[in-house]
């Protein structure tokens, strides 16, 4: 029997077929379920109990179409609920946000300059909230500290219903390398369980590893961005913060530092002298300490505690099966093209299943490498997956990749320039050479290009299917 279909649960077995490849089938079972933090490991002063209930309100009470105008620093200060219209654009809403912003700013300083009658509606609810106790200080720091906050209901019910895909095998993960499960909530914060996310700081997937961290636990490259794989960037980011708490020595700063950095925390801890999240929170004013940082440890713990107990605050969801798929380590570099013709495969199928795959591959201007694990649907039947991945293998099979070009810049070349002269664009580029700007390229610089050209062809003279029992 060359394949056989496995069942992760009360334990694993694998069984390998070789064609000059290895293949592993890999069917996962797993049952969705998440643990609140504990107060034992996670630890909730009083000082961060306003910011546990405001991030609760966040993720429950207002979707991404409406949002709270609030105190940046005093979580309870929470002025108005702030909703717009479906068809308003984002442009629209971030026009209205400011606007907002505004007049509760110019509100705030005129109370602080001693206003006290004939008080429109938003200089009455401020005076309200703040008291005649209020200083003319507290309120110039509170027209500073004006910030909105947009909801996040509906992306955190999208994100439990994700998690069911992958929530399983990083709570295994998570007992195989001795973290608490409770960290099984991370993701909601970080990407909703979305695996194809980017930020705008340039984060990618599920747990929203930056380039520069990423490389450092997985293969990042404009072939292979495993911060894309479910499966490879949970193993990285346990990993990671089981450094961080050895470090730390506490969980509430290793998941702060997941947000802010190692360094950043235990500068932090540093110049307040103390490990206290409560205290840090509270006396910390490092210049990228800022309103997200500050806040990561309390939106974890609402997180952890909305989806401990999601059906009180959204009723019963169905959450997605986790993917079933075989897996065949590849022995050759092999074109796309091939894959897809010869198991009659729509491309759509297999990317959904192999997110790490960058568009260079996708778009023929590289190959599946050498020893990836490509995941394929478990539709395809076992006896036609073996018989076609020999005939693949000898056909299409690649000793080598196709070579990058490296192009150093000329004086007055600008990227459109460049990408027109390779046949390529210029979002392509960008995102080869990690560019954040396409009009910051200097003379000298080397940019990499795809190189369409192909290499050498394997030449097989036989095949062997070899069963191997690991």
């Amino acid at each position: 029997m060359l394949w056989q279909q496995i069942n992760i649960g009360g334990g694993m077995r694998k069984l390998c077929t070789s064609i000059a490849a290895t293949v592993t089938a890999l069917f996962v079972l797993l049952a969705p379920s998440v643990e609140a933090a504990g107060d034992e490991l996670f630890p909730r002063p009083d000082s961060l109990q306003p910011a546990i209930a405001f991030w609760t309100r966040v993720y429950t009470e207002v979707d991404s179409q409406a949002g709270f105008i609030h105190d940046s620093r005093q979580l309870n200060r929470v002025y108005q609920t702030l909703r717009f219209k479906r068809y308003q654009s984002p442009r629209e809403q971030d026009q209205i946000i400011d606007q907002t912003l505004q007049r509760y700013q110019t509100a705030l300083l005129a109370l602080a300059e001693g206003k006290r009658e004939d008080l429109d509606d938003i200089e009455q609810k401020l005076f309200t909230l703040w008291g005649d106790d209020a200083t003319p200080a507290m309120l110039i720091e509170a027209a500073a500290n004006v910030r909105f906050q947009r909801g996040q209901s509906d992306r955190l019910r999208d994100g439990i219903i994700n998690s069911g895909a992958w929530e399983s095998y990083i709570r295994q993960t998570l007992r195989e390398y001795g973290l608490p499960a409770a960290l099984v909530a991370l993701p909601h914060v970080e990407s909703s369980y979305n695996p194809l996310v980017r930020s705008s700081a340039g984060a990618a997937g599920m747990w929203q590893f930056t380039r520069f961290t990423g490389k450092h636990y997985m293969r990042v490259d404009h072939v292979v961005d495993e911060r894309f794989d479910p499966h490879k960037s949970t193993q990285a980011a346990a990993r990671l913060l089981q450094r961080y708490h050895e470090v730390l020595k506490s969980w509430p700063l290793a998941i702060t530092a997941y947000n802010h950095g190692l360094s950043g925390v235990r500068r932090a801890v540093r110049e307040t002298g103390t490990d206290d999240i409560g205290e840090i929170v509270r006396q910390y004013r490092g210049s990228r300490f800022g309103f997200a940082s500050r806040n990561f440890y309390a939106a974890f713990l609402a997180a952890a505690d909305i989806t401990g107990n999601s059906e009180a605050y959204f009723g019963i969801l169905e959450r997605h099966h986790p993917d079933s798929y075989w897996i065949v380590k590849l022995p050759v570099y092999l074109p796309l093209s091939a894959l897809t013709e010869q198991l009659e495969l729509d491309a759509g199928v297999l990317r959904a299943l192999n997110p790490a795959l960058q568009r260079s591959v996708w778009k023929g201007k590289k190959y599946v490498p050498k020893a990836y694990h490509l995941r394929l649907p478990p539709s395809l039947d076992n006896e036609d997956i073996t018989t076609v991945f020999k005939q693949i293998a000898i056909a299409d099979g690649r000793t080598d990749q196709v070579p990058d070009i490296v192009y150093k810049v000329q004086r007055g070349d600008t990227l459109s320039q460049i990408a027109q002269r390779f046949n390529t664009n210029v979002r392509e580029l960008m995102a080869l050479n990690n560019l954040r700007s396409k009009n910051r390229i200097r003379s000298g610089q080397s940019l990499r290009l795809l190189n369409a050209s192909a290499a050498k062809a394997v030449e097989f003279a036989s095949v062997r299917l070899v069963a191997i029992d690991d």
